[in-house]
């Protein structure tokens, strides 16, 4: 019994390990999104002028 409960605790920390990774990632593409169109945008004004 003991043995599940560490592998129940374990497979809890791997499922939380993931869940901040993936939200880290999430953050990183909106972050990068935001930037290649801060980007785009800042090219068009300088082609406008």
């Amino acid at each position: 019994m003991a043995d599940n409960y560490i592998e129940n605790q374990y497979d809890d920390y791997l499922k939380q390990k993931a869940k901040k990774e993936a939200a880290k990632r999430a953050a990183w593409r909106k972050q990068l999104q935001a930037y290649k169109e801060k980007l785009a945008q800042e090219k068009l004004n300088k082609e406008k002028e």
